[in-house]
């Protein structure tokens, strides 16, 4: 294909509209790069139309497997030549694989039998005097065999996948030899900062950070082996964006519900946080930070009365939060809530409908006289704040305020 129709054809498959590409893939079957791209754009429907048209050339294959999408994966293993198996086998994500590999009987898959087998020295014997298939070495190395993953790497050549599963799951001496005798210069580099940051002290990787900024395959490794303490240092001195959102998606439980006792969230961590709904980081987190105002507005509208209850018990809501927890009809949240804040204008008339007649006197026992109808200030982002309960003894000795329960 030339090369201005082949720009054309990616540009399209890259920004057109779905109902426009399929109807251009209906046509005619795309180049070796204008498949990948295909493939690479995430279009599901559209990929699997194209693969039960006309198939996918190797280089699509691969990126197929890669993608670990299951429904392309199958569509493709339907046509499960040797070729294709063996490229899947090369290159499909390792959980995927282990799957078809114990409901199909695979022909092209050997060693199957002899490496999920426990005999270690008849898998030492066997690797002296054959070369082992891509997927073999990886599901070796996977098992965390040190003495077998030592052989292998002293007796093979391996590819940057196997390379990282060995950084990922093999012990120190298995990484001290791969850096040693497979690796030029350049990757030497990059490995041994991973090994630094799988195998270092807190110390010596805080030694490193202060000068140092890992590379970005290697920081995507520090994101997912780092020690926590380093992790929060390293995004604080490179200001990444991301790193509240990384933090909670490691899903270390006591570290995380640290982090969020002692730090104020970004509104698109916040949001995360709401999304993922752990009770424990929630009520973490509120105990000592109030929410940016979209995200107050969606957690009362969540409707999980007890962290309702907590929250209110320290922190204000702004105007449109005070809305939606008039129009949860709660009225034990309404009458905790009126008596502790001034409620805004527009949310007084939705008091007297929502309300029951004894939050409406409770109400309008208030002792504000005539401000007592007054606008919720904006909050400003800079600290958390806190907010005491009016100290008025004939309110705090009314009936209606005796029933209220004490939140801490």
């Amino acid at each position: 294909m030339k090369k201005q129709n082949l720009e054309q054809e990616l540009e399209i498959i890259r920004s057109a509209e779905p109902n426009k590409l399929l109807k251009v893939v209906m046509k005619k079957r795309l180049s070796p790069k204008g498949e990948k791209a295909l493939i690479r754009r995430g279009l599901t429907d559209i990929s699997l139309y194209y693969i039960k048209a006309y198939g996918l050339g190797v280089l699509s294959q691969i990126e197929v497997f890669k993608s670990n999408s299951p429904i392309l994966i199958d569509a493709l293993l339907e046509r499960a030549t040797p070729e294709i198996l063996e490229i899947f086998l090369g290159h499909g994500e390792y959980n995927t694989v282990m799957k078809y590999l114990k409901r199909h009987d695979v022909p092209n898959y050997k060693e199957r039998d002899l490496i999920w087998s426990k005999d270690e020295a008849e898998i030492l014997r066997y690797m002296e005097h054959h070369r082992l298939s891509p997927f073999a070495k990886l599901d070796i190395i996977m098992r965390k065999k040190d003495a077998l993953t030592l052989k292998l790497i002293a007796k093979n050549k391996l590819n940057t996948r196997e390379k990282l599963a060995v950084m990922r799951f093999s012990g120190y001496d298995c990484v001290c030899l791969l850096i040693e005798v497979q690796t030029s210069r350049k990757e030497a580099k990059k490995l041994s900062q991973m090994k630094l940051i799988r195998f270092g002290s807190e110390k010596q990787i805080e030694n490193f950070i202060r000068y140092n900024r890992f590379s970005a395959e290697v920081e995507e490794y520090f994101y997912q082996f780092g020690k926590f303490r380093s992790l929060v240092s390293y995004f604080k001195k490179y200001m990444i964006e991301s790193g509240q959102d990384i933090l909670l998606k490691r899903n270390e439980r006591t570290e995380i519900l640290g982090y969020l006792s002692k730090h104020w969230l970004c509104e698109e961590s916040e949001k995360l946080l709401l999304k993922r709904g752990v009770h424990s980081e929630i009520k973490a987190y509120i105990k000592k930070h109030y929410f940016h105002d979209e995200q107050e507005v969606k957690f009362i509208k969540r409707g999980k009365h007890r962290e309702i209850m907590l929250y209110i018990s320290v922190h204000s809501l702004n105007d449109q939060a005070q809305i939606e927890l008039l129009y949860r009809r709660n009225q034990e949240e309404i009458m905790y809530y009126i008596s502790h804040y001034p409620l805004a204008e527009c949310a007084v008339a939705i008091l007297h409908k929502c309300g029951t007649d004894a939050a409406w006197d409770l109400w309008m026992q208030n002792p504000l006289g005539e401000d007592k109808i007054i606008s919720t200030p904006q909050k400003k982002y800079t600290k958390p704040k806190t907010h005491q309960a009016p100290s008025h003894d004939f309110l705090r000795n009314s009936a209606a305020w005796q029933k209220l329960p004490a939140y801490t």
